[in-house]
């Protein structure tokens, strides 16, 4: 029969970035009953697992950090979450934040860098425009083409311990009165009085007056969306990291590295991000780097998403970002390699969507790669909508619309 877990006014399904950034919010601004509902992250290697059915992007240490952006909305939602990572630090007493700053690298003569250098000056966003030589001075360890130019945030850039920000997010909730459950949703249903019941897989049940939506790639597989069910229009790709070990007399060299997003304008296979040496679970030390969408496949259903989850072994794009890396660190010599997967999700508009899409139910979804950053303003105005309908945010609600597949 299952057990009733109780009743809530609002109940967010999905405790991965966005979801835990929106209960704190949520818990903060109003004096509403809050849940998060989600599973913890596999306390084993995910390659183990035969029968689990949903996984979460944040499970790693390092992802970029930065207000410089060619888009000006995913500029301002990182300029308004930055600034909170160190409240965030404060009340959870977790930190997970390291601001070593932002490199953004490209062939000189592209539109990329007029792009952002115009976001930055309407956001007042301090810069530095760099010729190769600089580049190559201030950055000995990187080798880049002579073509190139870089644009560097000194400040309010570097790298999040995206794991750590999500359980810091949650431990805040929980202090103010947000609920958090464990487990994994499977369905959600309106009963005869407007509640929603939402269901988990293991046939346990909660009654909420509202829900939202943050389950990220995981959302078109659940019976999530009631009255009548309908199916959002996002795109799942694969991503594949590699993380290579950085030796003891390295990291002293590597000390002022910041995280980096190179274009190459000619060959998109290579287009890449790298972060600095980051020490992960097993005490070591490694560089990330990571592809961008081009040479990326899709993945249709949710059996090719779970096996990409799963499957961490060595696969077509590991031997390019391996000499990617190889070609902008020629004198970087590492010692062990380990290949990590994830999915992301993209959406028609290239902007997350967060909107009401029936009566109570919010949807907040599609990172489009660029939400990790950004994941607390987003959580912010996924409170806000499910709060109120009426939209009184600086950016236009049309850059956050939500888009159905048709039939």
């Amino acid at each position: 029969m299952g057990t009733d877990l109780g009743s809530f006014d609002i109940t967010i399904i999905g405790a991965g970035c966005i979801g835990s950034a929106c209960a704190r919010h949520l818990s903060q601004l109003c004096e509403k009953k809050i849940c998060l509902i989600g599973p913890d992250e596999p306390d084993h290697p995910r390659s183990q697992d035969t029968e689990r059915s949903v996984y979460g992007a944040h499970y790693d240490a390092g992802r970029i950090t930065r207000i410089l952006d060619p888009d000006l909305v995913w500029a301002k939602l990182a300029q308004r979450s930055i600034p909170r990572y160190v409240e965030v630090e404060e009340k959870s007493n977790m930190q997970f934040y390291t601001p070593s700053g932002y490199l953004g690298v490209v062939e000189e003569g592209t539109s990329y860098i007029d792009k952002v250098k115009e976001c930055a000056k309407l956001l007042q966003v301090e810069f530095e425009l760099l010729d190769h030589q600089q580049l190559k001075s201030k950055f000995p360890y990187f080798s880049f083409p002579p073509s190139c130019v870089g644009i560097y945030q000194p400040s309010q850039g570097g790298y999040i311990n995206i794991r750590q920000h999500v359980i810091a997010q949650m431990t805040i909730a929980q202090k103010q009165g947000c609920t958090l459950i464990k487990e994994i949703v499977d369905r959600v249903d309106r009963d005869d009085r407007g509640q929603f019941k939402i269901v988990t897989e293991k046939g346990n049940y909660l009654y909420s007056g509202k829900v939202i939506l943050a389950t990220g790639a995981f959302t078109p597989f659940k019976k999530l969306l009631p009255d009548p069910p309908k199916q959002l229009d996002i795109e799942l790709m694969k991503e594949t990291v590699v993380k290579l070990q950085v030796k003891d007399k390295d990291l002293r060299d590597m000390k002022s590295m910041p995280a980096v997003i190179y274009f190459t304008g000619k060959d998109a296979r290579y287009d890449c991000y790298i972060l600095p040496p980051i020490r992960y679970d097993d005490g070591k030390f490694y560089i990330k780097i990571g592809h961008g969408l081009t040479g990326s496949d899709k993945l249709d259903d949710h059996q090719q998403v779970i096996e990409w989850y799963r499957n961490v072994e060595s696969d077509n794009l590991v031997e390019v970002l391996v000499k990617t890396i190889n070609r902008l660190m020629p004198t970087f010599e590492y010692g062990s390699v380990v290949t990590d997967h994830c999915v992301s999700t993209h959406t028609p508009s290239n902007h997350v969507m967060i909107g009401e899409v029936n009566e109570g139910v919010t949807v907040l979804t599609g990172g489009c790669s660029h939400a990790a950053k950004s994941a607390d303003e987003i959580g912010h105005l996924g409170a806000l909508t499910a709060l109120s309908n009426d939209w009184s945010y600086d950016i236009p609600k049309s850059e956050f619309s939500v888009y159905f597949k048709q039939n």
